[in-house]
């Protein structure tokens, strides 16, 4: 290790640390500058910290190494190590350290390298000055686009577009209503950066475009059928929430996913294992996916710090200077709560020693962690926030989408597999006097009548975000976000079909009554469609079941909190009582809701 070559540099930055970071940390985007060769990228399985191995060319050389993965603490520094299988160096290093300066900052560049003979030190030393120039030029570069436009400077596109076929498909979208957002996709898809354009998600651009999540996602799905987007499906780790692999249709999802980088498997569900993706159909644009970077920092912007654990060693990470909830993860799926608060204290040493971690402890804010190791593999350690604003557009936020129930009808479970749902509230109505109506009036006449009525109901239903899961015979069955959107959502169908009711000559004997009830669930496919079930199910069944003519019935707790947000006045309860309801253990307080004969 004597022959070891330093080199390193110092980048002057206009820009406040916070946004160089952000920058610095997406070391994808900072290769792509760079110029690098994409990397082929498998997973190791040496006894060592690296969790993949990574082949490409470097400096001119064809280069396979292990690579370990990055080192940070958020906002100050990041490394990463790199062991050589081939090439003329046995390791590299390198480090980016951010130093704040006033309002501007600073970004140290070192690289350390360990050439295999002292003979090959002189062509390192020249390979690496080059890599170190462009290192520093990158982040120049990126300190003036941070200072003129807010944000990194848009690489451009590896590939041109075909412009026929994007126009077809911007045609599509003006065709289907899209508007503003299509355009906006279609110009993503025109020009937008590799990097950018490889995992669109929903979410994000959303947020950017300051424009409604549920719309953007409407819109992705458009793009989809208007031939501009392919979608895909991230089965997503829950430690480090990146990509842990992809399919391009439900029907190729399984119980189980893997994450190589945190070494645990876990079970999906819909509610946070499963993300909707998008990207440029290959006929439109053809898309450099890389990937270039292994574990970038900015993939997981939850962690604010990661460390190595070598053997027999320590590693240590800091929490950030901050009160709040983290948690504190060791590869393989050990993990602990850490809460941090004035007054806790500011170094803490958790022993590896092959028994349970404190189920929580308490740190200061600004504490150093240190993690002792008396094993003999390397492993790494991080601490993430518990809890954090997600820009996932998850698998069950897509299906409660009316356009994805109507237009990816095709896109459903494999039969025999289901996946729970968390969080979710279903509206059920049955339409009173529908048999009688059959018999005075006929076949033809009362099935449209039923029709129609169901066409009032889905409305309502998707006004308030809501989607028709599936009718069965005059009833239906809808899903919403939670609770209190299915109530306002079942209360405007009440109103709609008052009005509805009044203006056709069956209406007169025939009146609606809903249950509402949330909880968690199972999605599979039934009958070729995407179905939920489970006890969630059940109960919001038997509430409808409770409900008399022009009445929903729901939880009183439910109830109570949908009087605050006024989506009725408390004077619409008509009764509080304990429901005893089949299947359900124990007696249940609900409340009866009459909405019949609301004003227009």
């Amino acid at each position: 290790m004597s022959r070891e070559i330093v080199l390193q540099h110092w980048v002057e930055c206009e820009s406040d640390v916070c946004a160089i970071w952000k920058g610095l940390s997406d070391t994808e985007w900072l290769n792509r500058a760079m110029g690098n060769a994409p990397l082929e990228v498998a997973a190791a399985t040496e006894g060592s910290a690296a969790r993949y191995l990574v082949k490409t060319r470097l400096g001119g050389f064809e280069v396979t190494w292990s690579e370990q993965p990055y080192e940070f603490d958020f906002m100050k520094s990041l490394k990463v190590r790199r062991d050589m299988h081939s090439g003329p160096i046995e390791r590299l290093d390198v480090a980016y350290l951010t130093e704040a300066k006033g309002l501007n900052s600073r970004v140290g560049v070192t690289l350390t390298l360990w050439p295999r003979s002292i003979f090959l030190a002189p062509i390192v030393r020249l390979s690496a000055s080059g890599t170190l120039k462009k290192l520093s030029d990158a982040i120049s570069l990126l300190d003036q686009s941070l200072v003129r436009n807010g944000k990194p400077p848009s690489l451009p596109p590896s590939h041109p577009v075909h412009q026929e076929r994007l126009e077809r498909a911007a045609e599509a979208l003006r065709a289907a209503g899209v508007g503003e957002l299509g355009r906006l996709l279609v110009e993503l898809v025109a020009r937008g950066p590799d990097d950018r354009v490889m995992r669109m998600r929903p979410y994000e651009l959303a947020d950017e475009w300051k424009a409604p999540r549920r719309e953007v996602l409407s819109a992705c799905l458009h793009g989809v059928h208007a031939g501009l987007l392919q979608l895909r499906w991230d089965v997503v780790c829950p430690s480090c929430r990146t990509g842990a692999s992809s399919v391009d249709s439900l029907g190729e999802l399984t119980t189980h996913g893997f994450c190589q980088l945190c070494e645990i498997g876990f079970g999906l569900d819909l509610d946070d294992s499963v993300e909707a993706t998008f990207r440029p159909v290959e006929g439109i644009r053809l898309v450099e996916t890389g990937p270039y970077c292994v574990g970038s920092p900015a993939r997981m912007p939850h962690v604010v710090s990661q460390a190595i654990l070598p053997d027999l060693g320590k590693a240590i990470v800091r929490v950030p200077d901050e009160e709040g909830l983290f948690r504190l993860f060791m590869r393989g799926g050990k993990a602990a709560l850490v809460s941090s608060k004035q007054g806790g204290p500011t170094q803490v040493e958790i022993p590896d020693d092959g028994k349970d971690w404190p189920e929580r402890f308490q740190v200061a804010p600004l504490a150093e962690i240190s993690v002792k190791s008396t094993g003999e593999s390397e492993r790494h350690v991080k601490l993430e926030k518990a809890a954090w604003a997600s820009l996932a557009a998850t698998a069950r936020d897509v299906l409660m989408l009316p356009l994805f129930r109507r237009e990816f009808s095709a896109q459903v479970l494999r039969p025999g597999l289901s996946l729970q749902v968390q969080r979710f509230a279903l509206v059920f109505s049955d339409l009173t006097g529908s048999t009688d109506m059959y018999a005075r009036a006929g076949d033809a006449e009362a099935f449209r009548f039923v029709q129609a009525h169901f066409d009032v109901l889905t409305s309502a239903i998707e006004r308030h975000g809501g989607t028709v899961v599936k009718t069965m015979g005059d009833a239906v069955m809808a899903v919403f976000p939670d609770e209190l959107a299915a109530v306002a959502g079942a209360c405007d169908m009440l109103k709609d079909f008052e009005a509805f009711r009044a203006l056709d000559a069956l209406g007169s004997r025939t009146s609606l009554k809903l249950g509402v009830f949330g909880g968690s669930g199972f999605v599979a496919t039934a009958n070729k469609v995407l179905d939920y079930f489970g006890q969630t199910v059940n109960v919001a069944a038997r509430l409808q079941g409770e409900a008399k003519a022009g009445e929903l019935v729901m939880p009183a707790a439910i109830a109570e909190q949908a009087v605050s947000r006024g989506l009725f006045d408390a004077t619409r309860i008509t009764q509080r009582y304990a429901a005893s309801l089949k299947g359900v253990d124990g007696p249940l307080e609900v409340a009866r809701v009459c909405l019949a004969h609301l004003p227009a």
